[in-house]
């Protein structure tokens, strides 16, 4: 962040409301925001700004004495996402190792503040454009577990594109713990009421993802298993991708029971999703009939009772 860096005048935190906005909203609220040079700035927010542009010693006495106010905290972390940001924008320019390293920094300072960081972060995943989305999104899986609650809670926005995007992150976030539980139930509950078809084929995928580094796999499967069904073909490709990525191989009869439906019906593309995941479940081979796999999963059944 040097010197002549453009700042928020507002800031992203305050600016914008609890997950769940409208769009309407939100876009009045980009709209409020306005740059300005940092000689505008007051006096302390200025020497924080010096203080990055030098680094060392002197930048670690600034920003522990930032992170100790609260005003200058929140002015520190939205100054990082907008570095983020702008790093990011520039990445494809000339000077793209400027670029990196600027990104790389801004980046490492925001993961070490997640309290901080990360109400903010999931804000901009919420409003901003795809550039600032995807650098939201990025950001907060490398924060990790204490960003895995704020964003399911996008699941429940008005508008589609947030719940795409969360469902997105959420499907690259690690366990999170104690509260995973919320999480599960929040996504297969979304995943059955959902009417956006995007929407739903990355919650498709997400739960499969999640399901598997999850121990009670059960609700993941089930949710999965309905989404076989689902009337949009690609939800449906999505649901097989997520069983396959869950690696629960007590999914397979019901992927049988789909395989079969769909050859019956000339539904090609669900046929393919489901012998997909059936050849990746199985690691029996691409068995050539519905009748074949049945056979397979009785002796594997029999297997498993001696």
């Amino acid at each position: 962040m040097r010197r002549q860096l453009t700042v928020l005048a507002l800031s992203l935190a305050s600016a914008c409301a609890a997950p769940g906005e409208t769009s309407k909203r939100a876009a009045k609220e980009r709209e409020a925001a306005r740059g300005v040079h940092a000689s505008e700035l007051a006096p302390e927010k200025s020497a924080l700004l010096k203080a990055y542009a030098r680094g060392g010693p002197e930048w670690s006495h600034a920003r522990e004495r930032a992170l100790a106010d609260p005003a200058l905290a929140k002015f520190l972390v939205d100054n990082l996402v907008l570095e983020l940001v702008r790093a990011q924008r520039a990445l494809g320019s000339a000077d793209q190792s400027r670029a990196l390293r600027a990104y790389t920094r801004a980046l490492e300072e925001l993961v070490a503040m997640p309290e901080l960081a990360t109400p903010v972060l999931v804000t901009l995943l919420e409003v901003a454009d795809p550039v600032g989305a995807t650098v939201a999104g990025l950001a907060l899986v490398e924060i990790g577990r204490p960003a895995v609650e704020p964003i399911s809670a996008l699941l429940s926005s008005p508008d589609v594109e947030p719940r795409r995007r969360a469902a997105d992150v959420l499907g690259r976030l690690v366990h999170a713990g104690s509260g995973e539980a919320r999480v599960r139930a929040r996504m297969v509950e979304r995943m059955g009421s959902e009417p956006d078809w995007l929407a739903r084929t990355a919650l498709a995928r997400a739960i499969g993802l999640r399901g598997s580094r999850d121990s009670d796999v059960i609700p993941w499967r089930q949710a999965l298993a309905a989404g076989l069904l689902d009337e949009d073909p690609a939800v449906a490709q999505a649901s097989s991708e997520g069983l396959l990525a869950l690696g629960d191989e007590r999914a397979i009869p019901v992927l049988i029971d789909v395989l079969e439906r769909s050859a019956r019906s000339g539904d090609y593309a669900r046929l393919q999703g489901a012998q997909r995941a059936l050849v990746g479940l199985s690691h029996a081979g691409e068995l050539q009939s519905v009748e074949a796999w049945r056979r397979w999963w009785a002796e594997r059944e029999a297997q498993t009772r001696q």
